[in-house]
């Protein structure tokens, strides 16, 4: 697995930058993705941080190699299952 580092400096990011964006993500979900990454790039191995997140270590890895291949793209959570997601009547009418 490539070093956290070396996928922050490929995807043009750095350690400061991702605590940022895991205080300002909009969502709870995307929050716990960034301190994922950066607890990874701090802490080691995703048992460890699946322990300290209280996730499955193997949930933890896919996000991982998920940004490895794709990026800070691929912190963003698209919903899969379940209800959807509401939106208010003035953003869903067209313009």
């Amino acid at each position: 697995m490539v070093e956290i580092a070396a996928m922050l400096v490929r995807w043009q990011m750095d350690f400061s930058g991702v605590r940022e964006l895991m205080y300002r993500s909009p969502t709870a979900r995307k929050r716990k993705r960034w301190h994922a990454l950066r607890l990874l790039a701090q802490e080691g191995p995703t048992s460890r941080v699946a322990e300290m997140l209280e996730r499955d270590a193997h949930t933890i890895a896919i996000g991982l190699s998920d940004f490895d291949k794709g990026g800070p793209e691929t912190i963003a959570f698209e919903q899969t299952s379940g209800r959807p997601i509401l939106i208010p009547a003035e953003q869903a009418t067209p313009k």
